[in-house]
């Protein structure tokens, strides 16, 4: 890799890392929700890493090391830590597109196990709240594309 080539790559990270934290707030509220991080869901923040343009650009260990220390903060200090991690997540608020990923990958998170509880889709509607985003149409319509 040319010096060019890293100075672009730590430009990129730097501007991106509040979407990252973002991104692991949403996967930690989601998966956290029913008070159980399941390996499903687990295995779809991985696949989030990989597929997600915005994040590829980081050591994955270190965007886990995140999520990890996110569903710590979760466990330990609950709603407290929900609230900062949803400031992290409105940030993006007055951002469509930013938004639309989001909540793309919470509702990913959320069917990973295909068990959608009552705790996670409150997280998820708490989520599109953040977002200044009507969560009663979201789910549905997420779920319709997913479907068809």
């Amino acid at each position: 890799m040319t010096l060019i080539e890293k100075l672009k790559s730590e430009i990129e990270q730097r501007n991106n890392k509040p979407f990252l934290k973002a991104a692991m707030a949403v996967c930690a509220l989601v998966a956290n929700a029913d008070g159980t991080v399941t390996f499903a869901e687990r295995y779809r923040v991985d696949q989030v890493l990989e597929t997600v343009r915005e994040l590829r650009i980081y050591d994955p260990h270190k965007a886990v090391d995140l999520l990890n220390d996110f569903l710590d903060a979760l466990r330990r200090d609950g709603e407290a830590a929900a609230r900062i991690l949803r400031g992290k997540v409105a940030r993006f608020a007055g951002d469509r597109k930013s938004a639309r990923t989001l909540l793309r990958i919470a509702y990913f998170i959320v069917t990973a196990d295909e068990e959608i509880s009552t705790a996670e889709r409150a997280a998820f509607d708490e989520i599109c709240r953040s977002l200044n985003v009507d969560p009663r149409d979201v789910f549905d319509k997420m779920a319709a594309a997913r479907a068809g």
